[in-house]
């Protein structure tokens, strides 16, 4: 019996994962994910979000014209992603020192050199990103700017969602003192230690992530909606037909006679 579920399982994953070699001689696994979205939908009835989850949202506020406003697009959109949050980009004002933020919470992105290159105010729900300094030195040259604003970004939504520093060494929400500290970084990639506190700190501001589940799940925890093809009306037809209530059995008695 083993080894037939052993086969039975070599057989699906064949089918979903095909094995290649890259034009550098590298031998690749790639896999058919819509082939397994597929196969995944057909037992469960699919993915269907969470009642409750992902609440409120982020909002860089675009302030300025020095940095495409596609660079933020392209920011918002990675923490999107990586977080489940709602993360969006306007255009507004920096009305320093009380901004109007827009969503929940809001990283504004400035071009002023009278102001410091971050700035951050938790209770108000807003931090600050100024473009103005990033753009002198090595940032002189479009790709040092352009990397150092991703960079700042992170760094703005970071102090924004309550993690300014981590237990990992040479992190990039370590000591930065100029600019050109900036440059080391290769990327914007961020230790787990970082990225684990953004849920639980926005949580405070009313900003859920959002969550999956299947709509199988969803049946047998009483919440699921109306099904809306053939594989989940099968699902909620086989849900729904079991008994709610455990089944009574009387005891079985006996007359007695004197």
């Amino acid at each position: 019996m083993k080894h037939l579920i052993i086969a039975a399982f070599a057989a699906a994953t064949s089918a979903i994962v095909t094995v290649v070699t890259n034009a550098d001689g590298k031998v690749v696994r790639k896999v058919d994910r819509a082939r397994l979205d597929a196969i995944m939908e057909a037992r469960t009835g699919g993915k269907i979000l969470v009642p409750g989850s992902m609440k409120g949202k982020i909002v860089y506020v675009n302030a300025q014209k020095r940095a495409p406003r596609k660079w933020l697009e392209q920011n918002a959109a990675t923490f999107g992603e990586a977080t489940k949050l709602a993360v969006e980009v306007a255009d507004g004002k920096f009305d320093f020192p009380s901004p109007k933020i827009q969503g929940e919470a809001s990283l504004f992105v400035v071009d002023d050199p009278a102001m410091p290159p971050l700035l951050s105010a938790p209770e108000s729900r807003w931090a600050m990103v100024n473009v103005s300094p990033l753009a002198k030195g090595a940032g002189e040259k479009p790709q040092f700017f352009a990397a150092r604003v991703q960079k700042e970004l992170t760094r703005g939504f970071c102090l924004l969602a309550g993690a300014q520093n981590s237990g990992y060494p040479d992190a990039l929400v370590g000591c930065i003192t100029k600019s050109e500290d900036l440059d080391r970084f290769a990327d914007c990639r961020l230790p787990i230690d970082v990225m684990n506190r953004f849920a639980p700190y926005l949580k405070g501001y009313g900003i859920t992530p959002k969550v999956y589940s299947t709509y199988k799940k969803a049946c047998e925890s009483g919440w699921a909606p109306e099904p809306t093809n053939d594989v989940q009306r099968a699902i909620w037809d086989k849900v729904h037909a079991r008994p709610t209530e455990p089944i009574k059995i009387k005891p079985e008695t006996k007359k007695v006679t004197e």
